[in-house]
């Protein structure tokens, strides 16, 4: 079968459909989309909520609790003991599949009346971290999302293995360090981006092995260096001295010197290590992944994002992973996953179809919050063989009756579920963190927006002078306003006494403009084509044409820096 181009449905933008695309779509028996990659993975992004925390009401216990489910989206909410418990049966919300409604029409309905936990986290395993959100084995953590394994750390987004760090992104296994994204087996690094195995590093990019270094790029096992160049061990303490990053006026001079400077060095067309055959960036230990961005031991996937190891045989899958394979359409599954089309949610399950929140299961279709069962449509337990039977008339129906959203967007069988069903606002979920919206343009679009509290948007009670020591103690009790979006936000006491030992600055925005401020450090979820800037071989790379890094193709990046 040769290429097709089509037209998204959404953006009305042309797309094309590969013959390998074709071969996977056989596979698992689906339709090609209707939807271009991109808009399918604001699709799906728009179906993970993580980082908006509410106090609301246990709908069972009556209990305030902490929830990513604002009080008023509709959506019925359980403790998360209670919702784990035996106390209450999903499938006492079953109910038989109508032919005479479009199936995301019923869909919806079930999705309102079944409970969904307050939070998603793995709640036996959480010591002291109350306001944490998609995620496990944390010890005194506070707004740390999509984290594992983390202890005494606040302001944490995709981490694992992470000790006494603060504001850090897509990080691993470090300790003692400060708004950074990319670091792995890092210790006391600060402002720093994509740097492995590095001590004491300061605002610097892309190292391996090195220590002691200040605005630096590119470096591979060095020791005392500033802007890439030598200094002994005295002149370097005494630079850091000088320095004083403990003043917010130096420090976000300083961070101004060092980008401008890391301008002159050449970037790698890609980040990642042993990706074969591949595309895409942040890729470690890959083979034919293609289009995607962080994913470490993949093998034969395109369009994935977020993908821990090991993940195999998947189209459009985003987040989570740990043993995924035969993944397509679907956000935030994982845990032994296997032949998952179009789910949200799912742990350790097997040939699901229209899934939220239902894990340990298997041969499942159109299901919300099913633990532990199989051959369940809307919740309503069948037989193997009724099941078997049904489902493909349910199929056919979808597409005999397609569900039409409010933007008149079709939705048939092999279409992730319709954004306007989602329960979290574009602005609450991660689409907002990778693709940036105005309110306008997201409701334009189909997506729903929430909007501010004017309560959380207040004057702030306390100044912040310019150096931290000058602070004291009371700034614990006071209110912060944030100096990008107006957001108030607090200190708390394991990020004062950090700030103080390392002699780093208050922060003046809030926690979620520092993480956009991180993110922005990453290239787009996107690939151009350009040119490499040594030897003119064509690349592609996530660096737009236009913007002003020099990059390299992979040989040539090897040649003159590694």
């Amino acid at each position: 079968m040769s290429s097709e181009t089509k037209t998204c449905q959404n953006c009305k933008n042309e797309f094309c459909v590969e013959p390998e695309d074709f071969e996977f779509y056989a596979k698992i028996k689906v339709p090609p989309p209707t939807f271009c990659p991109e808009c399918r993975l604001m699709r799906r992004l728009a179906w993970q909520g993580f980082n908006s925390l509410y106090k609301r009401k246990c709908d069972f216990s009556g209990d305030i609790v902490v929830s990513n489910q604002r009080p008023d989206n509709g959506h019925k909410v359980y403790r998360q003991d209670i919702w784990w418990s035996d106390k209450w049966d999903s499938k006492e919300y079953g109910r038989e599949y109508d032919f005479s409604r479009p199936f995301f029409t019923q869909f919806a309905e079930l999705f309102q009346d079944v409970p969904l936990p307050s939070l998603n986290v793995e709640y036996t395993t959480m010591v002291n971290s109350e306001y944490c959100n998609g995620a496990a084995t944390l010890k005194n953590c506070y707004l740390c999302f999509r984290a594992d394994h983390g202890e005494d750390c606040a302001y944490l987004t995709s981490i694992t293995y992470m000790k006494d760090c603060f504001d850090q992104t897509f990080s691993d296994r470090s300790e003692l360090s400060y708004f950074s994204s990319k670091l792995l087996n890092c210790y006391q690094c600060f402002y720093s981006y994509n740097c492995d195995n590095c001590q004491d590093v300061w605002f610097s990019r892309d190292l391996v092995g090195c220590s002691s270094c200040i605005g630096c790029i590119g470096l591979r096992n060095k020791k005392y260096h500033i802007f890439n160049k030598p200094v002994t061990k005295e002149e370097f303490g005494d630079a850091l001295k000088k320095f004083d990053f403990g003043s917010h006026k130096n420090t976000e001079n300083f961070k101004r010197e060092a980008k401008e400077f890391m301008l002159k060095f050449p970037r790698r067309e890609y980040c990642g290590k042993n990706a074969i055959n591949s595309s895409g960036d942040y890729l470690y230990n890959v083979k034919n992944v293609l289009n995607s961005f962080i994913v470490s031991d993949g093998e034969n996937c395109k369009f994935v994002q977020f993908i821990k190891s090991p993940a195999r045989n998947s189209m459009d899958y985003t987040m989570f992973g740990m043993n995924g394979e035969w993944i397509y359409e679907s956000a935030w599954v994982g845990l032994t996953v296997n032949t998952i089309k179009f789910g949200v949610w799912d742990y350790g399950a097997h040939h699901l179809e229209y899934s939220f929140g239902c894990h340990s299961s298997g041969n499942l279709f159109g299901c919300v919050g099913v633990r532990g069962g199989e051959y369940c449509i809307l919740n309503k337990q069948y037989s193997k063989e009724k099941y078997e039977a049904l489902v493909p008339k349910i199929i056919k129906h979808m597409n005999d009756m397609p569900y039409r959203d409010a933007r008149g967007r079709e939705y048939r069988y092999g279409e992730m579920f319709p954004v306007e069903l989602s329960p979290w606002a574009y602005n609450e979920s991660l689409a907002d963190e990778w693709f940036p919206s105005s309110k306008e343009d997201a409701l334009a679009k189909g997506f729903s927006w929430r909007d501010p509290d004017k309560k959380e948007y207040q004057d702030a009670t306390v100044n912040t002078p310019d150096h931290v020591k000058d602070v004291g103690d009371d700034i614990l009790n006071g209110i912060l306003k944030c100096v990008s979006c107006g957001k108030n936000y607090l200190l708390i006491r394991i990020e004062l006494d950090f700030y103080r030992r390392f002699n780093v600055p208050i922060p003046r925005k809030c926690p979620s403009c520092r993480t956009r401020e991180r993110l922005d450090e990453f290239n787009p979820i996107k690939l151009y084509n350009r040119k490499c800037a040594k030897c003119g071989k064509d690349i592609k790379t996530s660096y737009a044409p236009d913007r002003p890094e020099i990059v390299y193709c992979e040989q040539c990046y090897q040649a003159e820096v590694v």
